[in-house]
Protein backbone atom coordinates (compact mmCIF):
# COMPACT_ATOMS: atom_id res chain seq x y z
CA UNK A 1 0.00 0.00 0.00
CA UNK A 2 2.92 2.70 0.88
CA UNK A 3 4.47 2.13 -2.80
CA UNK A 4 1.20 2.62 -4.30
CA UNK A 5 0.86 5.37 -2.34
CA UNK A 6 4.53 6.99 -2.92
CA UNK A 7 3.62 6.00 -6.36
CA UNK A 8 0.61 8.55 -6.84
CA UNK A 9 2.95 11.19 -5.66
CA UNK A 10 6.01 10.52 -7.32
CA UNK A 11 4.96 10.06 -11.16
CA UNK A 12 2.45 13.52 -11.59
CA UNK A 13 5.73 15.25 -9.49
CA UNK A 14 8.01 14.24 -11.74
CA UNK A 15 5.80 14.95 -14.90
CA UNK A 16 5.88 18.85 -13.11
CA UNK A 17 9.58 18.42 -12.92
CA UNK A 18 10.27 17.06 -16.52
CA UNK A 19 7.30 19.85 -18.02
CA UNK A 20 8.66 22.83 -15.98
CA UNK A 21 11.50 23.87 -17.86
CA UNK A 22 9.50 23.39 -21.47
CA UNK A 23 6.70 25.26 -19.90
CA UNK A 24 9.01 28.21 -18.92
CA UNK A 25 10.86 28.37 -22.21
CA UNK A 26 7.62 28.88 -24.05
CA UNK A 27 6.98 31.56 -22.18
CA UNK A 28 10.60 33.00 -22.97
CA UNK A 29 9.75 32.71 -26.61
CA UNK A 30 7.09 35.87 -26.22
CA UNK A 31 8.27 39.33 -26.66
CA UNK A 32 8.51 40.70 -23.11
CA UNK A 33 6.82 44.16 -22.49
CA UNK A 34 9.50 47.26 -22.39
CA UNK A 35 9.20 49.43 -19.61
CA UNK A 36 7.60 52.98 -20.40
CA UNK A 37 10.24 55.08 -20.28
CA UNK A 38 9.87 58.67 -18.63
CA UNK A 39 9.73 61.67 -20.58
CA UNK A 40 13.05 63.92 -19.38
CA UNK A 41 12.77 67.19 -21.13
CA UNK A 42 9.95 69.58 -20.97
CA UNK A 43 9.85 73.29 -22.91
CA UNK A 44 7.53 75.75 -21.41
CA UNK A 45 5.91 78.88 -22.87
CA UNK A 46 4.44 81.79 -20.89
CA UNK A 47 3.25 85.39 -21.60
CA UNK A 48 1.64 87.51 -19.23
CA UNK A 49 0.93 90.47 -17.28
CA UNK A 50 4.33 92.20 -15.35
CA UNK A 51 3.94 93.98 -12.05
CA UNK A 52 6.49 97.08 -13.99
CA UNK A 53 3.43 97.84 -16.30
CA UNK A 54 5.24 95.29 -19.16
CA UNK A 55 4.04 92.12 -20.72
CA UNK A 56 6.16 89.60 -20.03
CA UNK A 57 7.70 86.31 -21.62
CA UNK A 58 9.36 82.78 -20.12
CA UNK A 59 10.67 80.38 -22.13
CA UNK A 60 11.87 77.24 -20.51
CA UNK A 61 13.77 74.52 -21.14
CA UNK A 62 13.79 71.78 -18.74
CA UNK A 63 15.61 68.28 -18.09
CA UNK A 64 13.92 66.14 -14.96
CA UNK A 65 17.25 64.39 -13.10
CA UNK A 66 14.70 62.65 -11.30
CA UNK A 67 11.85 62.15 -13.59
CA UNK A 68 8.29 63.41 -12.76
CA UNK A 69 9.88 64.80 -9.65
CA UNK A 70 13.05 67.01 -9.92
CA UNK A 71 14.51 69.31 -13.18
CA UNK A 72 17.02 71.66 -13.92
CA UNK A 73 16.45 74.07 -16.62
CA UNK A 74 17.57 77.17 -18.60
CA UNK A 75 15.34 80.28 -19.05
CA UNK A 76 14.73 83.36 -20.93
CA UNK A 77 12.84 85.30 -18.97
CA UNK A 78 11.70 88.74 -20.49
CA UNK A 79 10.38 90.58 -17.56
CA UNK A 80 12.63 94.25 -18.35
CA UNK A 81 14.40 95.68 -20.70
CA UNK A 82 16.61 92.88 -20.99
CA UNK A 83 16.37 89.53 -21.67
CA UNK A 84 18.13 87.28 -19.04
CA UNK A 85 19.48 84.08 -19.39
CA UNK A 86 18.67 81.78 -16.18
CA UNK A 87 20.06 78.44 -14.78
CA UNK A 88 16.90 77.13 -12.61
CA UNK A 89 15.82 74.40 -10.54
CA UNK A 90 12.31 73.20 -10.34
CA UNK A 91 10.38 70.80 -8.03
CA UNK A 92 7.28 69.22 -9.23
CA UNK A 93 4.73 66.76 -7.56
CA UNK A 94 4.09 63.87 -9.59
CA UNK A 95 0.26 63.91 -10.05
CA UNK A 96 -0.43 62.62 -13.50
CA UNK A 97 -3.01 65.19 -14.95
CA UNK A 98 -2.63 68.52 -12.86
CA UNK A 99 0.88 68.90 -11.70
CA UNK A 100 1.54 71.46 -9.23
CA UNK A 101 5.51 73.33 -9.00
CA UNK A 102 7.77 74.98 -7.74
CA UNK A 103 11.01 76.65 -8.97
CA UNK A 104 13.89 79.32 -8.45
CA UNK A 105 16.52 80.11 -10.61
CA UNK A 106 19.60 82.74 -10.93
CA UNK A 107 21.27 84.17 -14.70
CA UNK A 108 22.79 87.10 -15.74
CA UNK A 109 22.12 89.42 -19.15
CA UNK A 110 24.76 90.89 -21.59
CA UNK A 111 23.66 94.07 -20.56
CA UNK A 112 22.47 94.50 -17.03
CA UNK A 113 23.03 93.04 -13.38
CA UNK A 114 22.18 89.87 -12.10
CA UNK A 115 18.95 88.41 -12.00
CA UNK A 116 17.34 85.94 -9.58
CA UNK A 117 13.88 84.82 -8.77
CA UNK A 118 11.35 81.80 -6.96
CA UNK A 119 7.90 80.87 -7.86
CA UNK A 120 5.20 78.42 -9.03
CA UNK A 121 2.62 77.05 -10.44
CA UNK A 122 0.51 74.43 -11.87
CA UNK A 123 0.69 72.30 -15.30
CA UNK A 124 -1.93 70.88 -16.58
CA UNK A 125 -1.84 68.48 -19.13
CA UNK A 126 -4.30 68.01 -22.12
CA UNK A 127 -2.36 64.58 -23.84
CA UNK A 128 0.43 62.93 -23.37
CA UNK A 129 3.34 65.19 -24.62
CA UNK A 130 0.89 68.37 -24.38
CA UNK A 131 -0.69 70.55 -21.81
CA UNK A 132 -0.83 73.96 -20.25
CA UNK A 133 1.18 75.68 -17.85
CA UNK A 134 -0.09 78.76 -15.60
CA UNK A 135 3.09 80.43 -12.98
CA UNK A 136 3.79 82.84 -10.37
CA UNK A 137 7.23 84.09 -10.45
CA UNK A 138 9.17 87.08 -7.73
CA UNK A 139 11.92 88.52 -9.65
CA UNK A 140 15.00 90.61 -7.93
CA UNK A 141 17.41 92.16 -10.40
CA UNK A 142 19.79 95.23 -10.81
CA UNK A 143 18.91 98.24 -12.74
CA UNK A 144 20.90 100.40 -14.27
CA UNK A 145 19.28 104.34 -13.97
CA UNK A 146 20.55 106.78 -16.69
CA UNK A 147 17.73 109.17 -16.08
CA UNK A 148 19.98 110.16 -13.27
CA UNK A 149 23.46 112.06 -13.20
CA UNK A 150 25.55 109.91 -12.39
CA UNK A 151 23.77 106.75 -13.50
CA UNK A 152 22.53 104.77 -9.99
CA UNK A 153 22.36 101.04 -9.81
CA UNK A 154 18.86 100.06 -8.06
CA UNK A 155 17.62 96.86 -7.08
CA UNK A 156 14.25 95.97 -8.53
CA UNK A 157 11.31 93.50 -7.13
CA UNK A 158 9.06 92.35 -9.96
CA UNK A 159 6.33 89.72 -9.83
CA UNK A 160 4.96 87.93 -12.92
CA UNK A 161 2.21 86.00 -13.44
CA UNK A 162 1.54 84.05 -16.83
CA UNK A 163 0.09 81.11 -18.57
CA UNK A 164 1.33 79.54 -21.41
CA UNK A 165 1.91 75.84 -23.23
CA UNK A 166 4.34 72.93 -21.91
CA UNK A 167 5.43 70.08 -24.34
CA UNK A 168 6.67 67.09 -22.95
CA UNK A 169 9.11 65.36 -24.98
Amino acid sequence: MALRLSGRIVVPALLIALLAPSLAAQDADKPTATPVKASRWESNLSGGWVSNGRVGLVKSFWWYALPKVFALGLSFDYVYEAMPLSVDIALNAPIPVVVPFVCAGAGTSLTSGGITFYGGGIKVRLKKRFGLIAEYRKYRYTHSNTDTNPAVEETVNTDYLGAGIAWIY
